[in-house]
């Protein structure tokens, strides 16, 4: 069920809901549900580890679990190449989403 709800956001805020969402090719309330389940995510794993601080993860465990996630990472980024990409710029830091979304727009002119 879709309710419509107004929420007032700055001009700065607008353009780069709607340059995610025509970049991403998805509705603008698309957006931000996963910034939001995103950011929740972010939230309920921060209470998590507050939680289970006191919890010693072994040197072991951390090393299967850094391998597991590489593997994870190589097979996402062999079947996506542009999300490699993407992702790889984002982890140097030299651009900011902004120019990053700007350098990769596709307007239909390109030779």
């Amino acid at each position: 069920m879709t309710i419509r709800t107004t929420v007032a956001i700055d001009e700065g805020l607008r353009k780069r809901l709607k340059k995610l969402s025509a970049w991403l090719d998805i509705t603008q309330s698309e957006v931000i549900k996963r910034a939001l389940t995103l950011f929740e995510r972010d939230i309920l794993r921060e209470k998590q580890i507050s939680v289970n601080a006191n919890l010693n993860i072994k040197e072991t465990q951390k090393s299967d679990i850094e391998k597991i996630l590489k593997e994870a990472t190589k097979i996402i980024w062999n079947l996506d190449p542009n999300r490699k990409i993407l992702q790889q710029k984002l982890f140097v830091g030299t651009d900011t989403l902004d120019e990053i979304l700007l350098n990769n727009w596709k307007t239909g002119l390109e030779e």
